[in-house]
């Protein structure tokens, strides 16, 4: 059994043990998530790991937004990061890759409500912050770019 194999089982038994109030026992998992989660090739456990590894943070985010939100608000940006790292990587599949961009979309949208739903002058230019570096990783790694089929300049229809 490799060390993804044995994250996801872990992960799973979280799940299976019904303890779902109980999230402070997935945060040293989600830390100590294996290199693998991130591809760059999708395998049927790599393709689960990432998604419970991202369903997790969320877990985390919920659980302490409203009593902890500098831990809720770190959380958040984790997923954010790593996910965009995996966007980035040139050798990640493309499926991966546009599974990451879509995942990056609606957890900048999930930060900037959060930021926004405290009126502190810090969550404010959190904000601005975020909106002017998601512009920038927007621009840098035109999502349409990544659409290329493994055909040359050949594009994939995409219809939005």
């Amino acid at each position: 059994m490799n060390e993804l194999d044995s994250w996801v089982i872990q992960m799973e038994s979280w799940y299976q043990s019904r303890k779902h109030d109980q999230v402070e026992l997935l945060e040293p998992l989600i830390i100590a998530a294996p290199n693998q989660v991130w591809g760059p090739t999708i395998t049927d456990m790599q393709s689960k790991a990432i998604a419970c590894w991202l369903d997790a943070c969320l877990r985390v985010f919920e659980k302490n937004r409203f009593d902890a939100s500098d831990k809720a608000f770190q959380y958040l940006q984790l997923a954010y990061s790593k996910l965009q790292k995996v966007a980035c990587n040139p050798m990640s599949e493309f499926e991966l890759k546009d599974w990451s961009m879509k995942r990056i979309q609606h957890l900048v949208v999930l930060l900037l409500e959060f930021c926004n739903q405290h009126s502190q002058d810090k969550w404010l230019q959190q904000s601005q912050e975020l909106i002017e570096a998601h512009i920038h990783f927007m621009a840098a790694n035109d999502h349409d770019n990544l659409r290329n089929d493994d055909h040359g300049d050949q594009r994939v229809q995409v219809f939005h």
